[in-house]
């Protein structure tokens, strides 16, 4: 087996099987195995591209290839990059470099959107549906020193992103732990959709237009039975709504360290499912087998995550968390493919 250093950041396909037993490994395109990975029965999966530093979020452009976002070189460096990679045959071009923290990436109206790290860009496509010099949109964002996180399409074409923010004293500074929808057609009017979020990096639609974030804990909490590292957090939006940061954690807990209450967090959004502290959520997205399913990238905690989701009696969404992939790195971002299967890929 080759040496496991050689294969920094990579970019797994992985495929429905019918049937089989548990694939151990993900294998190269020459069959040889290279990454010890465990997934579940009737799985399987390979590598398809090898070369990537440090991607964040990659997307279907406008040319049919992969367009990938990563930081290139050392987070504060502000070399980052938007790069096309042609699956069938591994190439990959440059199309945008000298970006600061590259973390998101969307195409929209005739153009390339980047979230960077107080900033949303937007690049023109040309008529070869290349992207021309990036032009400010949005300009000093609430941030937490390093990225905003990813961006999502909504059903009725707006932008989705998040300006996580930070603290002053126990409230949210101003613009801070906010979820937004922006019209490209009224790029300086964009709406908050929720507050009361930190770090609010993924979201993803499904299949009946419902919008699913995750969210990552923010600094050691104290709780009436609880001290330390809060769990991490996968909501569902409902437009107004409160999430409760920083006075509330978990299951509408007060932080009696930051001025929480009962009554507070009462008033608050409950979160769908929990996943522990320190799991780093960083991506979601509806299983392409089954619109049931969630699919989240847990950072930290190396592996991706299954959320099987339920309604009660009373129309209230549940979910319960299953491993569905561990070993590896840091599984940062994911995207089905036209054809059922998923892509993932890995930070490190």
């Amino acid at each position: 087996m080759r040496d496991w250093v050689r294969f920094l950041a990579l970019v797994l396909l992985l495929l429905v099987a019918c049937g089989g037993d548990e694939a151990a490994t993900a294998v190269s395109q020459t069959g040889t195995p290279e990454i010890p990975l465990t997934l579940p029965e009737g799985f399987t999966a390979e590598v398809v591209v090898t070369g990537l530093s440090r991607p964040t979020q990659f997307v279907w452009g406008a040319d049919g290839r992969l367009w990938v976002a990563q930081l290139f070189e050392g987070e504060s460096d502000e070399a980052g990059q938007v790069i096309a990679v042609d699956l069938a045959t591994g190439e990959q071009e440059v199309l945008l470099e000298g970006l600061n923290k590259p973390t998101g990436i969307a195409v929209l109206d005739s153009a390339v959107w980047i979230a960077t790290e107080d900033q949303l860009l937007r690049a023109a496509l040309d008529d070869e549906l290349k992207p021309q010099t990036p032009q400010i949109i949005l300009s000093n964002m609430p941030n937490n020193g390093r990225s905003n996180g990813t961006l999502t399409i909504s059903p009725d074409g707006r932008l989705i992103y998040e300006t996580s923010g930070r603290r002053s004293g126990n409230q949210a500074s101003a613009g801070s732990g906010m979820l937004w929808a922006l019209d490209p057609a009224q790029p300086d009017n964009p709406m908050v959709l929720a507050t009361g979020l930190k770090n609010a990096y993924a979201h993803v639609f499904d299949g009946n237009g419902r919008l699913w974030i995750t969210e990552i804990g923010d600094g050691a909490v104290t709780g009436a039975d609880f001290e330390g590292q809060p769990p991490e957090e996968l909501n569902l939006v409902i437009n107004g709504a409160s999430y409760g940061w920083p006075q509330c954690f978990g299951s509408q807990e007060p932080a009696l360290n930051r001025d929480g209450t009962p009554e507070i967090c009462a008033e608050t959004e409950p979160p769908v499912t929990l996943f522990p502290p320190q799991s780093t959520p960083t991506s979601i997205v509806v299983a392409p087998w089954d619109e049931s399913v969630l699919l989240v990238a847990l950072w930290l905690r190396q592996e991706v995550t299954a959320v099987q989701i339920q309604q009660d009696g009373d129309g209230r969404f549940t979910g319960t968390n299953t491993p569905f992939i561990t070993g590896i790195a840091n599984p940062q971002h994911l995207l089905p493919t036209p054809d059922g299967a998923l892509l993932v890929s890995d930070y490190r």
